[in-house]
């Protein structure tokens, strides 16, 4: 009696899945597929990639606007028990669990969650929706034995599970039970169909090569590829991954290929074989090049992904053949990247010299074990390093000094020989140029690294200046330009207060202390004096204090230099030179 209800269901099921057909438009499997007719090897790849891949992305968890269905909701239905209505079927247990036993994030070992049987982080691409919400390849499954399959490719061999008893696992490969074996490689190689590099899609690729399972798993690749074709064969379509795939067509709006037509497997992946060996595409720098950086990265890009295989890469000089550098696999200054490999020098280049890369044949390999010939040719790949601009070590008088005495000259030292070019030095103050003098001039002695200027005129006591200088007055030996001064901060000095500046006054005259003063000045035989200003050296009144007391403030004045003047009760003036520091 339950096995007649069991047919009466399916056969109403196949009965709606036909009129949801017809009432959403979907077309015959014939028809779907007319456009992959006759084609084998990479064109049916490409092909059928243009057929599946215009489908409808469900959200992981979180329903938006125009959303019917969630994968978790989605799932409900793809992977229901025929036996059962309120049940999902397990992937690898095959164990029969109710749909609301799902994992909640309790930490319930038993309860169901969401496979990626093409693990996701083959390719990194999470939960975003795409590749990492297909239902086509995401199946409800044991929440703890879902994380001990972890990301392990799919091939024979390894010691049984605890759990999942029928499936085997070993340090890089997952062996699922024989009843799914097939259904797991048409899910993993119509997800290499459906994603090739295309709208932000990962470029999703089959490959035999192990190590891209447990170590450079983010690499979009994933197989084990030889032995998904066996189980392809070994393990048929039956009547329940058909129906699946109806009702993933039903949610989604695509189907997968290798369930309507397995044959189609061997047709793309067995009639081509790599055998070719990586070529280059770019060099960077490229062959040839001048003004190379003394701190490059050095690119060589090729044609498809590789890796690290074992060898040397070695720099060396092009004039003599001396090598520079040697780098050995593995070294942390060979970073492969996708289809790249990056050497970072670990010293810096030598200003003007010319350099070559060579590269031991098997250095790069492929995804297939095709090694790159490598480069034993100096014309190959070779290039010059840049001569550098000269920079300042030193200034005299030092930045930002004091009390520099005003017949000074200044002193500039370089890092490297200089010569004069066409540009300038200009000494100023805040109110003008007081020098201005080429580079070329007599006053400018060259000495190496160092050049000394002498200055026409002394300085001004108590003044603030600056130096700036052009971007073409000084050059390397070479004709590289100084980048110069622009600023007015990168080098500054103030000169010296004379002492005996106030001899001139009596004991008894008003005057202040301490001079220089950073954030007050204190009062002396002010009996006298009724009122005081300080005004800047531009003759413009910055405090006027009426009947001062014995203290003054100077702390929001910028620092520089100031006159301070007393008015007597009889009209008598004194004016006083105040550095504020």
């Amino acid at each position: 009696m339950i096995k007649t209800l069991h047919l009466k269901l399916l056969f109403i099921l196949t009965i709606l899945v036909a009129f949801a057909i017809t009432a959403t438009g979907q077309v015959s499997i014939e028809d779907y597929y007319q456009n992959a007719t006759g084609k084998t090897g990479g064109e049916l790849k490409t092909a059928l990639h243009t057929i599946i891949r215009n489908h409808t992305e469900l959200p992981y968890t979180n329903k938006e606007a125009g959303d019917e269905y969630n994968v978790w909701e989605a799932l409900k239905i793809t992977d229901e028990d025929p036996n059962n209505t309120n049940n999902v079927l397990l992937i690898y247990t095959g164990r029969s669990e109710l749909k609301t036993h799902q994992d909640d994030g309790s930490g319930d070992d038993d309860s169901w969650n969401r496979e990626h049987i093409w693990a996701k982080s083959h390719g990194d691409f999470g939960t975003e929706r795409g590749a990492g919400t297909d239902i086509h390849h995401l199946r409800a499954c044991d929440r703890s034995v879902n994380t001990d399959r972890s990301n392990k490719f799919f091939d024979d061999g390894g010691t049984a599970h605890s759990e999942a008893t029928e499936c085997f696992t070993d340090a890089d490969s997952w062996e699922p039970r024989d009843a799914v074996k097939g259904d797991i490689a048409r899910m993993i190689l119509y997800m290499a169909v459906c994603y090739e590099d295309e709208n932000g899609d990962p470029d999703l690729e089959m490959t035999n090569d192990m190590d891209y399972s447990m170590v450079n798993y983010s690499a979009p690749y994933f197989g084990k590829l030889s032995t998904l074709l066996v189980w392809n064969q070994q393990d048929p379509v039956d009547d329940a991954e058909k129906a699946r795939n109806e009702k993933v067509y039903t949610i989604q709006g695509n189907r997968n290929p290798f369930i309507d037509y397995p044959e189609w497997a061997d047709e793309i992946w067995t009639t081509v074989v790599d055998t070719q060996s990586p070529a280059i595409t770019e060099l960077s720098p490229a062959n040839n090049a001048t003004g190379v950086s003394l701190t490059p990265n050095l690119i060589i890009k090729f044609n498809e992904e590789v890796k690290e295989g074992t060898g040397n890469v070695v720099i060396k000089r092009y004039n003599d053949d001396s090598t520079f550098e040697t780098h050995t696999i593995p070294s942390a200054r060979l970073a492969f990247s996708s289809n790249q490999l990056l050497v970072n020098p670990e010293a810096k280049l030598e200003e003007g010299v010319k350099y070559y890369i060579t590269i031991d044949n098997g250095v790069i390999t492929d995804a297939s074990s095709n090694s790159f010939d490598g480069i034993s040719d100096k014309t190959i790949w070779n290039f010059t390093a840049t001569y550098t601009a000269p920079t300042i070590t030193a200034f005299t008088p030092a930045d930002d000094s004091e009390n520099i005495p005003v017949e000074t000259d200044l002193t500039i030292t370089f890092n490297k020989d200089v010569q004069a070019g066409d540009g300038k030095i200009y000494v100023k103050t805040n109110g003008s140029t007081t020098e201005e003098i080429p580079a070329s001039d007599a006053r400018i002695t060259y000495n190496g690294m160092q050049i000394s200027v002498d200055l026409q005129n002394d300085l001004d006591t108590g003044t603030e200046y600056y130096v700036r200088i052009d971007n073409n007055a000084f050059l390397s030996t070479k004709g590289i330009a100084f980048a110069g001064i622009s600023s007015d901060t990168k080098w500054s000095f103030t000169t010296e207060i004379p002492t005996g500046v106030d001899d001139l006054l009596t004991d008894e005259a008003p005057s202040f202390y301490p001079n220089p003063a950073v954030n007050e000045i204190r009062l002396t035989n002010m009996k006298k004096v009724e009122s005081m200003y300080i005004s800047n050296l531009t003759g413009r009144n910055i405090m006027e204090i009426k009947s001062p007391d014995t203290r003054i403030s100077i702390s929001k004045l910028p620092k520089g230099m100031y006159f301070v003047t007393f008015i007597s009760t009889d009209g008598s003036r004194m004016t006083k030179k105040l550095m504020k520091r």
